[in-house]
């Protein structure tokens, strides 16, 4: 069995199952209170609503609207397999339950991945409870169910695909549990998770390569880890036949989603080969030391918890980062100074391999398809704590049982305040913005204008109108996005020919964002130059706008001679 390097009152307790379930829901409510607060707010942002819109169509019996035309058909329903070319449709299936019980809104649909995010505190929990002791399992909850990146990036969830953090944690627990107890139902678990998140979002990938390449290395070193594994269990059971087979086979069960898609259409590696040297959005992946630079920074904004803007403001937590930095010090100085301790080793190892993680995930996250964007963060959340959480813990024990016990209710106080602090100062601006651009709730104030003008079908000029509206609406309001997603800097060479039909109709709409929340730039000036070459002029409707007074979006129509 692993041997436990904690020591102390927590590390004492009696592992029963009511003990720390109990424990558990200070932290879990502490999270439920920060994340179910005005919930509606911001306004849903296209990445979120996307994989809302199948769940809305088939909730109101409507056509849907499948990547790529890929669906597979069951009960006379299509049932779309990807959101886009490395985004599975795995919680469009969670948010139609949602529906189906409760309506459709943006209020339901973050009930999923904020129930996403309970999963996550609680395996992050649990893990540090099985690594380090149930004292830090407390401490690293406490501080996650705070940290502002967490709370906000939990209330929009599915934005961030946050069930990838999930899986990457339940694989790790699932070889604990593996090494711990030998049984190889762990194994099977582990590699059926480790397809299904590869559908859910192919970032899974990174946690993935990351656990494999440490995994043999604590295998190897187990014994400078404190860890006895299970009599009779060794590598050589998880490569026979019989074990490869079945455990293949649930790989594939679990990825089969993801197979059936690229046997349909091959859009996934054409999309990552297609985007090799270059983004889509520009980003030169043959930048890497500069992109991993970048990568850095945004490491330090993201536990400090500086980068949600479009909240209404930019508020810090001005103690994550320097304790998580301090503590990879901590960990490191007592593995070298305190090494003949058999105790101090194994905890100092233990906290080191979460830096380690970290690390290796970090060093894959230059290379995109897309864009450096913070979102790709979200797997750090459990990881940061766990690093912050084990190694602190790990020099309170140095002390006497009581003092160690007192220092780390300080440490938990004072780190858990300054993360409210922060998460209460973007509360306060969010109830006063509404959330900026993107994520703005003038999509709301949008919505009920077209629905009192009977506009349900407008032309969508810009990216991020259709998906937030189809959610808002239930259903009611379905854009046509003729901006074209061929190219991303300019309109494309078949932009004119959709334009100038629909500019000869007196019924077309068109929504155009304001010149400072514009997306794909380009398609309102070529309109612009359309419109005067048929010589039709063009009427604004409507200008819809942010609680701040600025302009966010503009109806207009052709008004024909």
């Amino acid at each position: 069995m692993p041997v436990s390097p904690t020591k102390g009152y927590f590390a004492e307790l009696p592992r029963r199952r009511v003990g720390p379930i109990l424990l558990f829901l200070l932290p879990l409510l502490v999270y439920l209170a920060l994340t179910l607060y005005q919930i509606d707010l911001p306004g849903p942002n296209y990445d979120e609503a996307v994989e809302a819109k199948a769940a809305v169509q088939l909730v109101r019996g409507l056509p849907v609207e499948a990547h790529r035309d890929s669906t597979l058909t069951l009960w006379g329903k299509r049932f779309p397999l990807m959101i886009v070319d490395y985004v599975g449709a795995l919680n469009t299936y969670g948010l139609l339950v949602l529906f189906e019980l409760g309506g459709v809104s943006v209020a339901a649909m973050r009930l999923w991945p904020l129930l996403i995010g309970a999963l996550i505190l609680w395996l992050t929990y649990r893990l540090a409870w099985e690594v380090a002791g149930l004292r830090v399992g407390l401490i690293v909850a406490l501080l996650l169910a705070v940290h502002p990146s967490f709370i906000f990036f939990s209330r929009q969830g599915i934005y961030v695909t946050n069930t990838t953090v999930a899986f990457s944690l339940a694989i790790l627990l699932a070889l604990w549990q593996l090494l711990k107890t030998g049984r190889m139902r762990w194994w099977y678990l582990l590699v059926f998770l480790a397809g299904f998140g590869l559908w859910a979002k192919f970032i899974m990938l990174w946690p993935l390569l990351a656990t494999a390449v440490l995994a043999p290395l604590v295998w190897i070193f187990r014994r400078h880890f404190g860890l006895e594994p299970a009599e009779g269990f060794g590598p050589r059971q998880l490569i026979r036949p019989g074990a490869l087979v079945l455990a293949l086979l649930l790989f594939l069960i679990g990825l089969s989603p993801f197979l059936l898609f690229n046997w349909q259409t091959g859009a996934t590696f054409d999309h990552f080969l297609g985007t090799l040297s270059q983004s889509y959005y520009g980003i030169e992946n043959t930048n890497y030391l500069e992109n991993l630079a970048i990568r850095w920074g945004q490491i330090g904004d993201y536990l400090k918890g500086n980068h949600f803007w479009y909240l209404g403001g930019s508020y810090i937590d001005l103690l994550a980062y320097p304790a998580w930095l301090l503590g990879f010090v901590i960990a490191l100085a007592l593995l070298l100074l305190r090494r003949r301790d058999p105790h101090v080793r194994a905890g100092a190892m233990r906290s080191l391999f979460f830096y380690a993680y970290f690390a290796l995930i970090l060093l894959q996250t230059p290379l995109t398809p897309t864009a450096l964007w913070y979102t790709h963060l979200a797997f750090f959340s459990p990881v940061l704590a766990l690093g912050i959480a084990t190694s602190w813990d790990l020099l309170f024990r140095q002390f006497r049982p009581h003092l160690a016990t007192t220092l780390a209710v300080v440490f938990v106080t004072a780190l858990g305040l300054s993360s409210l602090r922060a998460d209460i100062d973007y509360h306060q601006s969010l109830a006063a913005s509404g959330g900026y651009a993107d994520h703005s709730d003038a999509s709301y104030r949008l919505s009920e204008v077209l629905a009192a003008g009977g506009i349900s079908q407008p032309y969508a000029l810009d990216w991020g109108f259709d998906a937030p509206l189809i959610l808002v609406s239930g259903g009611d309001i379905n854009p046509i996005e003729i901006f074209g997603y061929d190219r991303f800097d300019a309109p494309d060479d078949g932009f004119s020919d959709r334009i100038r039909p629909l500019l000869k109709d007196s019924d077309s709409v068109f929504l155009l964002h304001a010149l400072d929340r514009t997306n794909f730039p380009g398609r309102r000036e070529a309109l612009e130059v359309i419109a005067i070459e048929e010589g039709i002029q063009l009427e604004t409707i409507a200008t819809i706008r942010e609680r701040s007074g600025a302009p966010h979006t503009e109806i207009v129509r052709p008004l024909l001679p």
